[in-house]
């Protein structure tokens, strides 16, 4: 039997943040589209690819950074950040699921790293904005 009290809820908004992150895989899968169509098509080089993918993840966070901060008023720059963050952890989830392996490097923390910052200034300076 319930005795009526209920669980204490966290200060974090879980759909918003999901939302977000899924918003931002979306852009980063269109991103990866027109990236694979510009090399397959021969306007851009295979040497251009580590260059895009860095300008992808950017992108990405970005749009994750840019949606969470439509809804938050309290730390947009912390859920913008996480919202980014969360992004790229699908899309590196995915393609580890793809390739049939993972591995954790220096250059996956710092992605984690900036994709963090710059959804964290995105969501900062996007809520900044709609204030004004």
């Amino acid at each position: 039997m319930a005795t009526g009290k209920r669980k204490k809820r966290s200060g974090i908004a879980w759909r918003p943040l999901l939302r977000s992150a899924a918003l931002g895989v979306g852009v980063l899968f269109l991103a990866v589209l027109i990236l694979t169509a510009f090399v397959y098509l021969g306007w851009l080089p295979e040497s251009a690819i580590p260059v895009a993918n860095t300008v992808i993840k950017i992108l990405t966070a970005l749009a994750a950074g840019i949606f969470i901060g439509v809804g938050r008023d309290r730390a947009p720059w912390f859920f913008g950040g996480i919202a980014g963050d969360i992004a790229l952890l699908i899309a590196v989830a995915g393609m580890a699921l793809y390739l049939g392996s993972f591995e954790l490097s220096w250059n996956l923390l710092t992605d984690f790293l900036m994709v963090f910052a710059v959804g964290s200034a995105a969501a900062a300076v996007f809520l900044r904005r709609k204030k004004e």
